[in-house]
């Protein structure tokens, strides 16, 4: 038996993504932890609040990297989940609990690395890095869908089975599903197509 469910939304769960901005004012690198995308070729999508100093960023030209964090990041991602990087932090983020925050890279404890292909910056603890452009936006009702071209992807050689792919066995990533986080749990199985990534 199935019963239907009458929802806003429906979050079932993606990958967790530290993404790295440059507010051009300031000059001070952002970053917006996000788990709403998907990647097809080189390019990569994500879905954002449009009240989001991440977002705001993006608006005003900022390239973006997507950090993606594995298990082991897990609390250094809590400490920085409700703080904003706009000092104006907007009402209805007041009221759940938000605050700004000058620094996230200091209070997650995360050092900055700078960018290969594009001016953002990326996490050195971060075990994969995606350097992105931005090509397209296109803002919904208090969000807003944001089209990368993959400029250039970084991934620390301790996940590496050779020289261009990644051992999925040692690829642990941080998921965030129906607002709990988790990670991967041992190999099911593989794909008919499977090959490393």
């Amino acid at each position: 038996m199935f019963k239907k469910l009458d929802k806003n939304g429906f979050y079932y769960g993606f990958p967790v993504l530290l993404m790295t901005t440059e507010d051009k004012e300031s000059g001070k690198s952002n970053i917006t932890p996000l788990s709403s995308s998907f990647v097809l070729g080189k390019t990569i999508v994500i879905g954002i609040g449009l009240r989001n100093k991440g977002f705001k960023n993006i608006e005003m030209g900022s390239d973006v990297t997507f950090n993606i964090p594995d298990e082991n990041l897990y609390e250094n991602v809590k400490k920085i989940e409700k703080f904003t990087g706009d000092i104006e932090v907007p009402e209805i983020k007041q009221k759940m609990g938000y605050e700004y925050c000058e620094d996230k890279f200091k209070i997650a404890k995360f050092t900055e690395l700078r960018g290969k292909t594009v001016d953002s910056v990326r996490i050195k603890e971060c075990p994969i890095h995606i350097e992105t452009k931005v090509e397209n936006i296109v803002k919904k009702d208090w969000f807003a869908i944001v089209t990368c071209e993959i400029q250039g992807i970084f991934v620390d050689e301790k996940i590496l089975k050779d020289d261009t792919h990644i051992d999925t066995q040692k690829w642990k990533p941080l998921i965030y599903k129906f607002r709990e986080y988790t990670s991967t749990g041992d190999r099911l199985g593989l794909n008919f197509n499977f090959q490393e990534i």
